[in-house]
């Protein structure tokens, strides 16, 4: 993790030990190693969290173009994800994820979290900046269409309450065709 990050992970901590609200005792986390290391220095120090990893809070898999810079990539792609930013539906990585992927992967790690915890638990979930886009667009019930619309602040540590069945619901109510769900 930079610098930067790692100063803005301890902001935050202190910020929450400032206002005395205490940190959640579960977490989720990414299994990719920035949200790790962001899990490590949100709960230094605090008694025995429980930390369970998972690979379905990772961020889209950008697949060919994976760690390339936006002038990498190349033009025809470029303009792909342009029209996608209104339909992203239609978004799909040569190699990688499509969007819908993404969400199915995503949504059915929280279904999974939702009912294991329980829809009143307080958790921490640490995810990217897609994963964590979903998860205020599920809380908020907004369409697909508004993915490149919500931008949560990276790092906020903004609360969110999120139930198994908003989840389900938008599951059903948007990628109904895509998954075939009944």
């Amino acid at each position: 993790m930079a610098a930067e990050g790692r100063q803005a992970v301890l902001a935050l901590r202190e910020s929450f030990q400032n206002s005395g609200m205490s940190l959640p005792k579960v977490w989720y986390v990414s299994d990719r190693r920035r949200a790790i290391a962001t899990f490590e220095i949100m709960t230094a120090g605090m008694h025995a969290p429980i930390v369970h990893i998972t690979e379905n809070l990772r961020e889209i898999n950008f697949g060919h173009y994976e760690n390339l810079s936006w002038d990498e990539i190349p033009p025809d792609f470029q303009s792909h994800y342009d029209f996608c930013l209104h339909k992203p539906s239609e978004l799909r990585f040569p190699g990688g994820e499509s969007f819908n992927d993404f969400c199915d992967r995503v949504t059915r790690g929280l279904l999974e979290i939702l009912s294991q915890e329980g829809d009143s638990s307080d958790l921490g979930i640490i995810g990217h900046q897609g994963s964590m886009r979903l998860c205020f667009m599920l809380a908020e019930g907004l369409a697909p269409e508004a993915f490149f619309d919500v931008t949560p602040q990276t790092g906020s540590g903004e609360w969110i309450s999120l139930s198994a069945s908003d989840v389900s619901a938008w599951r059903s109510k948007y990628l109904r065709e895509y998954l075939d769900v009944g």
